[in-house]
């Protein structure tokens, strides 16, 4: 794997760069993950609905909290990342604006694009190490994270006696205790109904008892006084009978609220990597064109029937005769349904290449819109001319705002067939970095930002 060769790499290139290179750098790393924790820790706040509905309904140890979090932080991080260049570029240049230390480099000499050089360089192998966390370690970590909220999901609710309500949480079975001493765990006025065999259900009803989980939490046990044990039988009532019991001992089974952990080999878009989405994409292709074939061959052969001097129903005579007529018409609408039924299909399949499509594309736009937000930011820093943590969070919100928007509407309009899954997933780059460079270019040449509107 390529991070294994990252710490090489940015070790060399750290060794070989001048002092200036060295000192804007670290004047972008602590802003940088500053903004990364916090970016991130924004986004689990918006899932801590989520989890807090999970840990009431299903008493979920903390262990099992955390490990959630964790799964979920990669794709947090995958967004965080990109995110925290552009803040940590606002920051950094908003501050060393304001203390004139850019109007000090350029008084020496140094372009601005020299500056932006170890930037872009530092950008390029965030890049690199992105686009390999997202191909190879997020597409497991989102697997096991929707594999670890399905097995949440399906958790039984944990069990909870109140007095007097019944309980029908536990299969098979219906509980009523009318008092419950929570310190003894002992019960007065007990029933159960036992469902499990339809055909012979049984009914417990006992004066006092207790009550204890066994099995790990799986089974509770009641042992029970005073009471009596009635079984029916719905097919012969006569067979009904009851037993007198002065001591009796239930067993109630599947009450455990355990997780139960499952393995799934069945992966959605986000849970593949590039190789997997690329064979998904080669496999719906090649689908496509036996369709199209098929569709061209049914076509032209019901075609060459109808035209052909062999035909049974003559042109001339089809007006004339209905049943010939009837029968033109049915043959016609069977080669539509046909046609019909093969052009969804390649439709289908169309929407199979554009969906993982647009997937594959994204692992490396995403990443790759570290450069657009170093273009943009830097400028806009300067031109801003303040570097405090307010300005840069409105011009990151404002930015972030409109690349997302364009990302999202992009992937619909290319869901939709209307632009390419490449122009979905890179219109945001082009326009953010198309306008970095243009404030990029103004702040170099220190013209007015719209000079062209004017005469």
């Amino acid at each position: 794997m390529i991070f294994l060769y990252l710490p090489i790499i940015i070790l060399y290139i750290w060794l070989a760069m001048k002092i200036l290179n060295r000192y804007i750098l670290l004047e972008h790393i602590p802003p940088f993950l500053f903004s990364v924790f916090i970016i991130t820790f924004i986004l689990i706040l918006e899932t801590i609905p989520k989890i807090v509905e999970l840990v009431i309904d299903k008493n979920l140890s903390v262990f099992i909290v955390m490990e959630l979090i964790f799964l979920n932080l990669a794709w947090m991080l995958a967004l965080a990342v990109p995110m925290g260049v552009l803040v940590a570029t606002l920051l950094a240049f908003g501050r060393m604006t304001s203390d004139s230390e850019i109007l000090a480099i350029k008084a020496s000499g140094v372009n601005l694009l020299r500056v932006l050089v170890p930037l872009m360089v530092a950008a390029g192998i965030l890049t690199v190490g992105m686009i390999e966390f997202n191909d190879k370690i997020l597409p497991d970590l989102n697997h096991q994270a929707r594999v670890l909220e399905g097995d949440i999901r399906s958790m039984r609710p944990t069990l909870i006696f109140r007095p007097g309500v019944f309980i029908t949480d536990v299969s098979g079975y219906i509980i009523l205790l009318n008092k419950i001493d929570y310190q003894t765990s002992e019960v007065e006025g007990v029933r159960i109904n036992e469902t499990k065999d339809p055909a012979h259900p049984r009914i417990v009803i006992a004066k006092s008892g207790k009550m204890k989980y066994i099995d790990n939490g799986a089974t509770i046990q009641f042992t029970l006084y005073d009471g009596e044990l009635h079984m029916l039988d719905t097919k012969d009532p006569a067979n009904y009978r009851k037993v007198d019991f002065k001591e009796q001992v239930i067993n109630v089974g599947g009450v455990g609220s355990q997780l139960k952990r499952s393995e799934s080999s069945l992966r959605t878009d986000r849970e593949m990597d590039i190789a997997m989405m690329k064979e998904t994409v080669h496999q719906a292709r090649s689908v496509i064109p036996p369709f199209r074939e098929h569709i061209e061959n049914t076509v032209e052969n019901k075609m060459a029937f109808l035209f052909s001097d062999s035909l049974n129903y003559p042109g001339a005579s089809l007006v004339k005769d209905s049943a010939s007529m009837l029968l033109l018409k049915a043959d016609m609408k069977n080669l539509y349904i046909k046609v019909k039924r093969e052009s969804e299909q390649i439709e289908e399949q169309n929407m199979i290449v554009d969906k993982y499509e647009i997937e594959i594309y994204k692992k490396y736009s995403i990443p790759a819109a570290s450069f657009a937000f170093i273009l943009i930011g830097a400028p806009l820093a300067i031109l801003s001319r303040r570097g405090g943590m307010g300005i840069s969070a409105t011009i990151s919100i404002f930015i972030f705002t409109l690349y997302w928007a364009f990302l999202i509407g992009g992937e619909d309009l290319a869901d939709n067939d209307i632009v390419s899954p490449f122009m979905a997933m890179w219109s945001a780059n082009f326009l953010v970095g198309a306008i970095g460079l243009y404030l990029l270019v103004k702040v170099i040449t220190e013209k007015p930002l719209f000079a062209f509107f004017r005469k």
